[in-house]
């Protein structure tokens, strides 16, 4: 099979034009995952090879807008991204040190506390007895002495061992606290890293667009949820919070039929917190959005040619902006299939 280009035509319209202030939803499933469209709303930003004047480069020339990309993941930490968009010819630790990418690391140390990560069993559970410190000498000791052992570092410190250690800055996010408060701190961490991408570089004649993907935030909800004071309507008011300091916004989120399906009057059974709070925030989010793009599996099964099913739907904010600025791009139902190597091919039904 010939190699596939790393932004197939069918897909360049759909990835390659956001409107300004425009909020996109990228929904998926357990057996079609969005990694790989997410890969290509990074190539299509970063790539310096694009040459159209709708694409987002990063030349600064021919009427292409100088654009950067701050990525925040809730589910996959920063080797995975990196090592996935050098598949298609992207250098994140490159594009992170010239200032044009940003990670945001969700996951790793998100519920990380440094209080109760440095207490003694003692200060945790009052009353337990102290650890015995001492191991008894059951026999002479040997002569060799014994290897020093090595501390573990926590997660999030860099390694000692040079294989092990990651490339390039990661801003990694610490939740603390309910409710609203404990969003808001996230959010600020989250503007901070957009604005310093945003500050001009001498040379620069105009301040640099930043296209901010936010991967997977329902995860952060169902692990805190209403009893943290975390719902559907604060994680609403969270993202329309962040889309205020971006040119456009990315949203990735599961749409898994008991996820959403079993929150409707009409499912045989009584839906769990979980399940309400996510059909709320995924449905409330899709008609905030002005492109809804759908992953899912082939209704007649597995095949070995053909991965998944796209969609692409205009969302509820459609046609509220400016005639003309929402983009060349109509509604159509594709096939797509990834390969070993990481290319792509979509194609419509039939070819």
């Amino acid at each position: 099979m010939p190699t596939q280009p790393p932004l197939p035509p069918l897909l360049a319209p759909y990835v390659s034009s956001l409107p300004h202030s425009s909020l996109t939803v990228l929904s998926s499933v357990l057996g079609a995952t969005g990694n790989w469209l997410v890969l290509r709303f990074l190539y299509a930003a970063l790539s310096s090879s694009s040459n159209s004047e709708t694409a987002f480069g990063l030349n600064g020339s021919d009427g292409v807008k100088n654009r950067r990309v701050v990525l925040v993941s809730f589910l996959r930490g920063w080797e995975f991204w990196r090592s996935e968009a050098k598949r298609l010819g992207l250098d994140l630790a490159r594009l992170t040190d010239k200032r044009q990418f940003a990670f945001i690391d969700g996951l790793s140390e998100l519920f990380y506390n440094t209080t109760t990560a440095t207490a003694t069993p003692q200060q945790l559970f009052p009353g337990t007895a102290a650890p015995r410190t001492v191991l008894p000498v059951r026999s002479q000791p040997s002569p060799v002495p014994a290897r020093t052992p090595h501390p573990v570092p926590r997660p999030g410190n860099v390694s000692t061992n040079p294989a092990s250690r990651e490339i390039g800055p990661v801003k990694r996010l610490h939740l603390s606290g309910n409710g609203t408060a404990a969003l808001d701190a996230l959010e600020r961490d989250i503007a901070t890293v957009i604005q310093q991408l945003k500050a001009s570089t001498p040379g620069e004649a105009e301040e640099p667009e930043v296209l901010l993907i936010v991967d997977q935030p329902d995860l952060l909800l169902a692990a805190t949820g209403p009893n943290k004071g975390i719902g559907a309507t604060e994680m609403g008011d969270w993202v329309m919070g962040l889309q205020q300091n971006t040119h456009a916004t990315i949203l990735t989120l599961s749409s898994d039929s008991p996820l959403i399906h079993n929150a409707s009057a009409s499912a045989p059974h009584p839906a769990t917190p979980l399940e309400t709070e996510h059909a709320a925030f995924a449905i409330g989010s899709a008609h905030r959005a002005q492109m809804v793009m759908q992953l899912r599996n082939l209704e007649t099964g597995a095949a070995r040619d053909v991965s998944g099913v796209l969609r692409v739907s205009k969302g509820g904010a459609w046609g509220q902006n400016e005639v003309g600025t929402e983009g060349n791009w109509e509604e159509r139902e594709v096939l797509y299939f990834v390969q070993r190597d990481g290319g792509v091919s979509v194609f419509g039904r039939g070819e």
